[in-house]
């Protein structure tokens, strides 16, 4: 499908012969050729656009490894609780997992959360979600993993049309059109999407009042990707991304916007025994958030707290060199930088103007090795060492009737070096069973969200602290996978991480350090600060079976069971021994599909979580919870179509508890029905 000014743009490139195409590259990810053998779990093109996600977290969410920080999609989730938390490694909505599209990070440069709706299934050639054992090579934000997206290949022609509808009033649409020219050296792609959605009811309809309204949300955004083969073996890409949304979250007044625009360039440079790649990106962000304080019998609420302007900034480059010598050893070396940049503008009440921000900067190095000891063994090595400094950190506070200044504090300025290093050998103990053992250190330096920007749910209050130092994980693992056909694999993994200076919202309980911090905490309320807990640690298991039970069945089980737990601090004693919050025991996920003809898929799924706590003194329980999904998918030609159902049976699946007793719920049932359109 050719457009007149697809030419205009292409004809001012210089033409190339026709080239055989190089494989998909994989430098930007800094993985080797077995990779895809050590991940946690892995969707390829099929599998993306078989499952049809509204988001990508709704996908990924059936790894029970991965979850978001609460129990809930984040089409309806606040996006500053979208952060990662693989394996309940997160005491807090931070993500300690870095999350890449095409080797860029996609981790807000000021919050760290991730904005999941702006990923369409439609433009992902796969995602794979990487263990500790395989991420010290990324250095921060990564210590317990790396969720890796990877993007259609260039230099081939696509077109994929979507649309979709169903519950809450929930309507989206995206459309992809990459072209590429005749002697297949340049390509264009255009993508666009959007979703809108009435949304439902939060609070629990018995509590439930009249300044109560529905989590209601309208996205829209698109991409521009261009590619030019400019040599043999030599691929210049280049993307421009733009995301919009705006999200009401249950009231009147309480709401929140972003803006993000993105760009990147690459540089990809393949030979027969090396490659190497240049890569450099920038982002920016435009934040806004609304938080209100809500009368007892939620007939009425005032404003809290106005961020009326939290901008971020973030720049970067990246440089690997990967050499294959060809006799069982493969080596990446590279270097990369980030330099971050965010504030926060805000107005307390009607009181105080608060502007608080500061700077983030990155500079590491890395390396990585894997040798075939034998036929049997395979060894992996990485290690990286980052600089990173903490610079320009400001709080200042005036007065809004008067303009008179309440609080000026100008931060020191802080840096440090972080190492980062991880082993792992994989043996295969006889043909169908394989065995694997790592170890690894990795770090997470505070975002400038959790140092410079309070926030409030309700009536609870977090402050933020500027003092925060790095997180530090040390972490092992032993594995097992069994294949004993082609029509079964089962595994099982142990996992143990350890957690010095872990980052935590420490409730404040001293009368005299609540009268220092917050002044007046309201009615009902909790105060609590962003602080290092002196020890933590999260041991688990994880185990998967997935079965081809017959040629046209399959059935698959995974469950994660952890224990975390906060086991030294000096600071808030009443923590010692308490588990994180929003962190289950057990979590368990089972499918099952059946395929009655070739182009016709019935599908059913039912997923358990354990009961959790909602705060870091464990007072405030939020129950288990059991959620079924039925559907079916079937193949016209190049169409897919499908019809589903999340929440079948209508269970009300706790998201919440605010120390006032206000109790928040996850989506009701909700149907689906989707299409896709390939030409």
């Amino acid at each position: 499908m050719r457009v007149a000014w697809f030419h205009l743009l292409v004809a001012h490139l210089p033409a190339q012969s026709p080239q055989l195409l190089p494989e998909m590259v994989v430098l930007a990810e800094r993985r080797g050729d077995d990779d895809a053998a050590r991940t946690i779990a892995v969707w390829d093109r099929g599998e993306l656009r078989e499952a049809a996600p509204r988001t990508i977290d709704e996908l990924l969410a059936r790894e029970p490894a991965f979850s978001l920080y609460r129990r809930q999609t984040a089409i309806f989730g606040n996006p500053t609780s979208a952060g990662v938390s693989l394996r309940n490694t997160g005491a807090t909505a931070a993500s300690r997992t870095l999350v890449l599209l095409d080797g860029v990070p996609q981790n807000d440069p000021f919050g760290g959360w991730v904005y999941w709706a702006r990923y369409d299934a439609a433009a992902l050639d796969s995602i794979r979600i990487v263990p500790s054992s395989r991420a010290a090579v990324w250095g921060n934000q990564s210590p317990a993993g790396v969720v890796s997206m990877t993007g259609l290949p260039p230099f081939v022609n696509n077109h994929v049309i979507k649309a979709g509808g169903g519950g809450q009033g929930t309507v989206a649409g995206s459309t992809l059109h990459q072209m590429t020219s005749a002697d297949e050296s340049r390509s264009v792609s255009l993508a666009a999407f959007g979703l809108h959605s009435d949304g439902f009811y939060a609070v629990d309809s018995a509590q439930r009042g009249p300044i109560d309204r529905k989590l209601d949300i309208d996205l829209y955004g698109a991409d521009v990707k261009l590619a030019w083969l400019a040599a043999p073996g030599l691929t210049i890409g280049q993307t421009t991304s733009f995301y919009s949304e705006e999200r009401g979250n249950g009231t009147p007044l309480s709401r929140n916007s972003t803006d993000a625009l993105d760009f990147s360039l690459s540089v990809t440079s393949e030979n027969a025994d090396h490659a190497w790649q240049a890569l450099a990106w920038h982002q920016r962000r435009e934040f806004e958030s609304v938080f209100s304080s809500v009368n007892a019998d939620r007939s009425a609420e005032t404003l809290a707290l106005d961020q009326f302007d939290v901008p971020g900034r973030g720049s970067g480059g990246a440089f690997t060199l990967r050499w294959d010598r060809g006799d069982d050893w493969n080596f990446m070396v590279g270097t990369d930088t980030r330099l971050l940049t965010g504030e926060t503008n805000e107005n307390v009440g009607t009181f105080r103007r608060r502007k608080a921000g500061g700077k983030q900067d990155f500079l590491g190095i890395f390396g990585m090795a894997q040798h075939q000891l034998d036929a049997l063994t395979d060894l992996n090595a990485s290690a990286r060492l980052d600089a990173w400094w903490l610079r320009d950190g400001r709080r200042t506070e005036t007065s809004l009737a008067t303009g008179a200044t309440l609080r000026d504090e100008d931060q020191a300025d802080r840096d440090g070096i972080e190492p980062s290093a991880s082993i792992e050998l994989t043996r295969q103990l006889h043909g169908d069973l394989e065995a694997g053992i790592s170890a690894g250190s990795g770090f997470r330096l505070p975002t400038l969200n959790e140092l410079h920007r309070p926030f409030r749910v309700r009536n609870d209050i977090v402050e933020a602290n500027p003092s925060l130092d790095p997180e530090r994980f040390i972490s092992i693992e032993a594995s097992l996978e069994w294949r004993p056909d082609d029509d079964l694999t089962a595994s099982a993994s142990v996992f143990h991480h350890w957690i010095n200076d872990a980052i935590a919202n420490v409730p404040v309980t001293d009368p005299a350090e609540i009268r220092e911090i917050f002044g007046t905490i309201p009615p009902g309320g909790s105060g609590s600060i962003r602080r290092n807990v002196d020890e933590a640690r999260v041991a688990g298991i994880e185990a998967k079976l997935d079965w081809q039970a017959h040629e046209q069945l399959n059935l698959d089980l995974a469950a994660l069971w952890s224990d975390t737990r906060f086991s030294k601090s000096a600071q808030q004693p009443l923590l010692e021994g308490k588990p994180f919050p929003q962190a289950p025991e057990l979590r368990l996920v089972a499918g099952a599909e059946w395929r009655p003809v070739d182009d016709v898929s019935l599908f059913a799924g039912c997923e358990y979580g354990s009961s959790q706590y909602d705060d870091a003194l464990a007072q405030r329980v939020i129950p288990d919870y059991t959620s079924v999904r039925i559907g079916a998918s079937w193949r016209v030609g190049n169409a897919i179509y499908q019809i589903r159902i999340d929440n079948l049976f209508d269970e009300d699946i706790r998201t919440g508890l605010s120390s006032d007793g206000i109790r928040t719920l996850a989506a009701p049932r909700s149907l689906w029905l989707g299409a896709e359109w390939g030409f």
